[in-house]
């Protein structure tokens, strides 16, 4: 019976690592992702201002059933050294690595690109969150343990020269 739990976990932990790819490489106006593990099976469908045409090729629109709230704008309105690091799928946000623990990141840290920040927990899998781009942290955008969806700001960066070589 445990094994064959962990070949279950085991399937569930590659389909959710190829949900991960076909959302980060879908159309941008992905509207909602189903996965089930009974006869496995994903579903992708796209916002009704994109036709099925426009998202990957092979991927079949679902019928919709279940209206999503828009997530947060993730541009960042303002300065223009002002960049904001955006959740790339639909998860759940962690700014430390367990219960109890520092946070990644704070504000007033600086960050490079390809830093993890934080934590997305999707199906029980936990998905690092790396900054895009060098800064220093002007805000945590998000409060830790909060369900968030794909294109939700999370953390506030500046990317200004200036911030990068003025001390915390």
């Amino acid at each position: 019976m445990t094994s064959e739990k962990t070949g279950r976990d085991d399937v569930l932990g590659d389909v959710c690592g190829h949900a991960a790819r076909l959302i980060s490489a879908a159309d941008p106006r992905l509207h909602r992702l189903s996965i089930r593990t009974g006869d496995i099976a994903v579903e992708l469908e796209w916002s009704p201002a994109a036709s099925p045409a426009a998202g990957p090729q092979g991927a079949l629109a679902a019928p919709a059933r279940y209206a999503l709230a828009e997530p947060e704008s993730c541009a960042a309105a303002g300065r223009d050294s002002l960049h904001h690091v955006c959740a790339e799928m639909v998860g759940t946000f962690y700014s430390a690595p367990e219960p109890g623990a520092e946070p990644f990141v704070a504000v007033g840290d600086e960050v490079r690109a390809g830093q993890q920040i934080a934590i997305l927990e999707v199906m029980k899998l936990m998905t690092p969150v790396a900054a895009d781009r060098a800064g220093r942290v002007v805000e945590v955008l998000v409060p830790d343990g909060t369900p968030v969806e794909f294109g939700t700001g999370l953390i506030a960066v500046d990317t200004s020269a200036q911030a990068l070589t003025t001390p915390g």
